[in-house]
Parts: C-alpha cells; structure tokens; sequence
C-alpha cells in the first residue's frame, strides 16, 4: 500500500503541524511494509529538518514543491482541480491537511478534524481562514471516506455542523505529546531539580500558574488574569505569579501592569518539558478547544488542570482537572482558590494526572490511524 500525507502544516509549529510531525514518525516507527510519499509545498519555507531527515528511511519519498498555500487553496478548494497524483504519482490512501482538499484520481482520502472554530465561532477567525476551510470541508465532506475526529467533542460538534456526514466515518483518536514528557518523570530526582532550577532561573519563575497556546481571543486570557488578580487580592501574602507564554496570535492581546502577571511570549519547545513540571498548575480556561496539547503535556509531568466544562478540556483531563465556567470570572477565581489553597486536592489531582495520561501516546495514534488506511485498502 502506498500511503501519502501533507505535511506542509510542520512547518508553522503549531498544534496541527506538531500533530502531523509526531503521526507520521510514530507510523514510520510502526510500519515498515507501506510506502510512503510525504507532500510539502511552500514558496518560502524550507523543508523542516525533522522531514528532511525521513528520506533516509527505505520506504519514505518526500515531494518538495514551492508553491504558496493561497495558490493551492485555490487550485484544490476553490476550482477543485490537479488530482494529488498529478504531484506525487499513485498512491492508495491520501491524508489531507486541515488547510487543502484536493481531488484524486483514485486515492481514498482522509482527514483529520482539530477543531470547528470558523464555523462555530467565526468571530474568532480571520475572514481568509474561514473561506479556507469553508471551500476545504465543501469537497470533503463529498470525498472522503474518513474524519478522523481528535476528540468526542470534535466528533459531536463535526456531525451537528455537517449532518450530512455519516457518524461511522467519524472514528475519534487522541492526540498524545511528546515522549519527552513522559520521560521527565523517569529521570533521578537530582536532574528533574537541575533542570526546573535551570528553567526558573532562565525565566525569574517561582511559584506559578501556567497557560500556554497561542495568544487569541478564545484562549480566554481577559477572564482568566481578572480571575487571578482576584485570587492576588485576596491572598495577598501570596507569591505565586500567572505565567503566560506562546506566540501571539490575532485579535486584541491582553495587557497587564501587574507584577503578578508575566507575558512571557514565545518559549522554544527545548524549553517547555521543564515549564510545564515547574508549575502549580496549568490554566486552559478556553471558550473553545478541540482536543488541548498543552493539557496532555502537563498530564504526563502530574501537574493538575483547570479547565473549562463543556468542552473538550473536560474529556482530555479526566478526573484531573478542576472544571470551571469560561464565561464567569468568579468561578475560574473559585477554581484556581481551590487547587492553590488545598495541598491535599492539589496531590490528589496530581495523582489522577499521571494516571489519565496513560490514555494518550502517540503509538497508539499512529496504530488506530494505520488502521484506518488498512482497512480503506
């Protein structure tokens, strides 16, 4: 079976792009009897190194193409033209990005759903990206035999906004992080201090909450420091600051003159096994999410959660988290009251995180989605 992926997404660095990244080296680990053709196309950006190194592997091809991602938007989703084979020759199972839907010659395709937001938010959403994915889902949902769903929330809200997909093409596999978070616990008591010490030291960190992902406006930032400068006043001995990384992103981006609230920005992804161990606690109190990385990633290190109810936070952390009303500052005050203030809830919820990470790692993802290409072919 010859097996092709996009994965022009790796090279954003974002949470699609990390998805396809560690899909497609855990397939490689795996399965050593498919062939696979791996497709990236950018004007600009190079090959990321960690591609560029699979064409080593016997049973991998990379095709290298420079064309623009607004150019095949508009060959793919807009006139629905070049079949992938044009690009890359035969192949049985085509894997498509969240970004383009191209047609094929006989491929079955396949594509993985992150999240609604153009659709259920659109006010959340440059107008661009909801063209995009609005003409992308309109050949998808009349061509591909799978969705791929990351969340049961994912897979609810995929089928209310396109009835017209069957519910049994919809199979629903998590999303996991790294390996490398998972081996932080593994290492001597001596190096997890150095390396935590070396982190804090690196960002003037102490005591803090965590929120990380990229800086818009249903991340929820506004409530959640309003909450927090709440939880300050009143527990005003206390010397634990909100630390706020990742990139910025669209919309307005929040502000604050109070030393117990730290913009951090970017943090280089060498960094961030350590962010996360070093924290209190991680805060994801989002509008929306469609499955949450970054709450994986602090799962695996035992750190609790606060998140937000009804979404796919809630499915993600288990047990594990303290769920709260985005919309209601008061109770992500109340929330965050509640794990900084009770070591014994805090230890508990802790235990309960190691144990629901068991439920994710990318092995098992990358098993399930062979399996779909298995039994498409």
């Amino acid at each position: 079976m010859i097996i092709s992926i996009d994965v022009s997404s790796t090279m954003y660095g974002t949470g699609v792009g990390n998805y396809t990244l560690n899909l497609v080296n855990n397939l490689l680990k795996i399965d050593k009897i498919n062939q696979y053709k791996l497709f990236f196309s950018s004007l600009r950006q190079p090959l990321p190194l960690e591609i560029a190194k699979l064409s080593t592997k016997s049973n991998v091809k990379i095709y290298h193409y420079k064309l623009p991602p607004l150019a095949l938007d508009f060959l793919w989703n807009r006139l629905h033209i070049l079949p992938i084979e044009f690009f890359i020759g035969k192949c049985d199972v085509f894997h498509t990005s969240d970004w383009t839907q191209p047609p094929t010659l006989k491929a079955k395709t396949i594509t993985t759903i992150h999240d609604l937001v153009p659709f259920l938010y659109p006010n959340w959403s440059h107008p661009k990206i909801i063209a995009t994915h609005t003409s992308k889902m309109k050949w998808a949902v009349k061509e591909c035999q799978k969705f791929v769903c990351v969340s049961k929330q994912t897979k609810d809200d995929l089928l209310k906004i396109f009835p017209k997909i069957d519910s049994a093409k919809c199979p629903i596999i998590y999303e996991a992080a790294e390996k490398k978070y998972s081996d932080f616990l593994k290492l001597s008591k001596t190096t997890q201090i150095q390396k935590k010490n070396k982190i804090k030291n690196l960002y003037d960190l102490d005591k803090y909450v965590l929120v990380q992902g990229t800086r818009e406006p249903r991340k929820n930032l506004l409530n959640l420091s309003l909450a927090f400068e709440k939880f300050i006043v009143n527990h005003s001995k206390s010397k634990i600051i909100l630390a706020i990384t990742g990139k910025t992103g669209w919309g307005q981006q929040i502000e604050s003159k109070s030393s117990h609230i730290k913009i951090l920005g970017y943090i280089p992804e060498n960094d961030m096994v350590a962010l996360h161990a070093c924290a209190l606690l991680l805060a994801t109190p989002s509008f929306y999410e469609g499955f949450g990385m970054p709450l994986v990633k602090s799962l695996y290190v035992g750190v609790p959660v606060l998140v937000s109810q009804n979404t796919s936070l809630s499915e993600i952390a288990g047990n594990s988290a303290i769920l709260v009303d985005p919309n209601s500052v008061e109770s992500i005050y109340l929330g965050l009251k509640k794990i900084l203030t009770n070591k014994k809830l805090h230890q508990q919820l802790s235990i309960n995180a190691l144990k629901q990470s068991k439920n994710f790692s990318w092995i098992k993802t990358a098993k399930e989605t062979l399996a779909i290409y298995n039994n498409l072919c």
